[in-house]
């Protein structure tokens, strides 16, 4: 089906209208013009402007971790990880054997 503006416009079976060639659903066509028509939008309001200055003056003033110590609070994130998940899968087989012997012995 080919619509006023040229493009043409495929109805695929699964819903999905297809549209310039089958090169971007249009779902991603309507996403991009709401986003540039918010940016218009945002650009013209002043308080929007003066709010985003701000911010970006104070991420100036963040004091950011070396590559060093990004790595270093990594390593420790993840033995932590394997830690605790190991003492929880501890745990949780003992409480199967505990609730194995003794709950379902009875019966």
């Amino acid at each position: 089906m080919a619509s006023a503006s040229g493009a043409i416009i495929l109805n695929l079976d699964a819903g999905v209208e297809i549209i310039l060639g089958g090169v971007f659903p249009l779902s991603n066509l309507i996403g991009a013009a709401s986003a540039v028509l918010t940016v218009f939008l945002l650009l013209k309001n002043n308080r929007a402007v003066q709010h985003t200055n701000e911010v970006i003056g104070e991420l100036v003033k963040v004091t950011w971790p070396t590559r060093e110590e990004t790595t270093n609070n990594s390593i420790v994130v993840v033995l932590v990880t394997i830690v605790f998940s190991g003492s929880l899968a501890m745990y949780d087989y003992v409480w199967a054997q505990v609730t194995e012997k003794f709950l379902f012995s009875l019966s």
